[in-house]
């Protein structure tokens, strides 16, 4: 530290540092974070460790291949690991120091372009993928995500079938950069075949079980694959359904894709029929028994009688009061079973529906109830006087209503306006069946405070379910009364408009809580009647053709129309212009809206939509002098050869040579014409 200047010097890297004067303060330096980072980024300006010094700061990096350092910013060379050394000046009276630490640089994320989504028909089979640009040189690899759609080898996709296909393309890892990849979408677009019908179908094990299916008809070639949900039900020897046990299973038909046209599937169902048990009660008959107190009594169920040889299961539906061991009844306590009886399926015979019997247990008595009371709101609770009984049953006491009598034991709390039934119990004994006795609580409350009833307005026919109610700082339950019922008609507090004109409807809250029923309030119904309107006609519209327009019929209300479509997917009718979909028939609700006068309406009409017409190629061809005209009609899109005696030649004017000219037209590759002439 004597010296002015001290070389140091590291991995032939020399840093020449001033140093401080024999008295200066030492420098403390925090140990600093390594540095990770990737070689991507090139430049990079790393935070000066916490130090107690104000010097300037320089770094020296070990190893200068994979970094230099200008100050604290680091120009990133290679990838790899070297140590660095964090070296701060003296100044300020503060001794030079370093600390040393290490910079890891790992490959970097490469930039890549788009990796446009693409289209293409299935016809043409095969497209070439060209990667994004990168900037690494890995090298590109391709994954399909749905190989049932399509393949890849190198960089060509085999294009198996329409739909959308995810393709993956990946960058291989290079010594400088990471691995990475990216997606598109390819849309293949394939013909949609059209299917014929794929009916369901029942057969009976014990009969018909082995059918033939028809395929469904299509326009599309391709092959067809036969698959059911169940083969433990149904399954197929080549296209021959055979039922193997009864139930239900699910038969799907797969086409193929050929040429064009894609893949298609449609299904049916396929019901196994078992044979029904015919199934007798015999002795299989209702009882009622009586039992003595604390006793009990064993009774032997006979089972139905049955064509099937099917285990039998009996089944008691409150074990508590009679159980069952087979068909041993054991009876417990008085009340009332039901025994259900149900055959197990065995060969070809089904499950058999279940059979019930009742058994009744005799055992109650008749109690006298206490009388009905009335009482107000807050008055002092009262104790229950219990009937007299001749069992030693425990009582208890509940209310049907507690917001209004609520039970404690054997008191009653009046803390509401209302009626309450008060209920008593004896629980059940070793002899006697649990009994119940009622009275009835009547609790007079404060009344209500009623704002106003507003007028109402509804349609004819139009019912108003929950109707406006005046303010009430009471939560009771509203009962309405109409002053004309051929006018406004009240069922269940649902309103109803009846007819057109004016009634008034009277209204009361009943008890809640508190308050006791509300004083009678009064408003006027104004009741619309229905527009006058016409019938819609139905419409017709093809497929690819321009679709009528929906023209409403005449209404004297000016309400708007609007429309919703029973087959969404068959026609719509979006701004009265009809828009077919898809061929069938599809029936339309219009709604013309309620207006000032009129209260909303509602009609139905049918809109057909037909497929476009499938077009036959036709030729035709005829000679004149020394010339053949051959003529071509629909056959739009479709290839055409045209030969003369086996030489190609053309749809049009032809000349030709004396002699007989056989000519022929192919279209698509089919024959469509063959015709001789003898030229002169």
């Amino acid at each position: 530290m004597k010296s002015l200047l001290r070389v140091m010097a590291i991995t032939l890297s020399l840093v020449l540092i001033p140093l401080a004067p024999a008295n200066a303060a030492v420098t403390l330096i925090q140990t600093p974070t390594p540095i990770v980072t990737t070689l991507d980024k090139q430049l990079l300006t790393v935070p000066a460790p916490i130090s107690n010094s104000p010097g300037s700061w320089t770094i020296v990096i070990s190893n200068p291949a994979i970094a230099s350092s200008d100050g604290l910013t680091l120009t990133l060379k290679a990838v790899g690991t070297t140590v660095i050394q964090y070296v701060q000046a003296a100044g300020g009276g503060y001794n030079e120091s370093l600390r040393h630490s290490r910079l890891t640089v790992n490959p970097g994320i490469p930039t890549m372009g788009a990796f446009n989504n693409r289209a293409a028909a299935l016809s043409s089979r095969f497209i070439s993928l060209t990667p994004p640009t990168s900037t690494s040189d890995g090298v590109w690899s391709y994954t399909s995500l749905d190989t049932s759609k399509a393949v890849i080898s190198a960089n060509t996709v085999s294009l198996l079938d329409g739909g959308d296909v995810t393709i993956r393309a990946t960058q291989s890892p290079t010594q400088k950069w990471a691995t990475a990849s990216t997606t598109m979408v390819l849309s293949i677009s394939a013909l949609a075949p059209l299917l014929g019908s794929f009916s369901d179908i029942t057969l009976s094990i014990d009969s018909v079980n082995r059918v033939t299916l028809t395929l469904p008809t299509s326009n599309s070639k391709g092959g067809w694959s036969l698959t059911s949900s169940d083969l433990s039900i149904a399954y197929f020897e080549g296209y021959t359904l055979v039922a193997a046990k009864p139930g239900i299973a699910i038969i799907t038909a797969k086409q193929s894709p050929y040429e064009g046209f894609g893949s298609a599937t449609t299904s049916m169902k396929v019901t196994i029929q078992a044979v029904s048990p015919s199934v007798q009660l015999g002795n299989f008959v209702d009882k009622t028994v009586t039992l003595d107190p604390g006793a009990t009594q064993i009774l032997v169920i006979s089972y139905p009688t049955s064509t099937s040889k099917g285990t039998w299961t009996l089944t008691s539906s409150d074990p508590t009061i009679a159980f069952l061991n087979g068909q041993i009844l054991t009876v417990l306590k008085p009340g009332k079973v039901t025994i259900t009886a149900q055959q197990a399926a065995i060969g070809t015979f089904g499950e058999s529906a279940p059979v019930s019997i009742t058994i009744r247990v005799l055992g109650k008595q008749t109690l006298m109830a206490p009388s009905s009371l009335t009482k107000l709101v807050g008055d002092p609770t009262t104790t229950i006087t219990f009937p007299t009984s001749l069992s030693t049953g425990a009582w208890s006491a509940s209310s049907s209503n507690p917001d209004v009598v609520s039970t404690n034991g054997n008191s009653l709390a009046y803390v509401g306006a209302g009626r309450a039934i008060i209920s008593l119990t004896q629980a059940e004994t070793d002899s006697y069946l649990s009994s119940t006795v009622t009275f009835e609580v009547t609790v007079i409350g404060t009344p209500p405070a009623i704002g106003a009833f507003l007028p109402l307005i509804v349609g004819v026919g139009e019912k108003l379910v929950s109707p406006v109610v005046p303010t009430s700082n009471s939560t009771g339950k509203w009962s309405f009364v109409s002053s004309d019922p051929t006018i406004v008609s009240i069922v269940d507090n649902a309103i109803t408009g009846v007819k057109a004109g004016t009634a008034i409807i009277s209204a009361f809250q009943e008890p809640s809580g508190k308050y006791g029923q509300s004083q009678t309030v009064q408003t006027t119904v104004t009741v619309k009647p229905a527009p006058s309107v016409g019938t819609f006609v139905d419409y017709s519209a093809t497929l690819g053709s321009i679709a009528p327009i929906v023209t409403p019929p005449t209404s004297n209300s000016t309400g708007t129309w609007s429309y919703l479509s029973s087959s969404p997917d068959i026609a719509v009718v979006i701004g009265g212009a009809i828009n077919p979909l898809s061929v069938g028939t599809t029936v339309i609700t219009a709604t013309q809206s309620a207006t000032s006068e009129f209260r909303s309406t509602v009609r139905t009409f049918r809109i057909t939509v037909k497929a476009a017409p499938v077009l036959i190629p036709k030729a035709t061809a005829k000679a004149k002098a020394r010339k053949i005209t051959v003529k071509v009609s629909d056959a739009a899109g479709k290839s055409i050869a045209v030969t003369i005696n086996g030489a190609k030649a053309k749809v049009g004017s032809n000349k030709v040579k004396a002699g007989t000219r056989k000519v022929v037209v192919k279209v698509a590759g089919k024959k469509i014409l063959t015709k001789t002439f003898t030229i002169k």
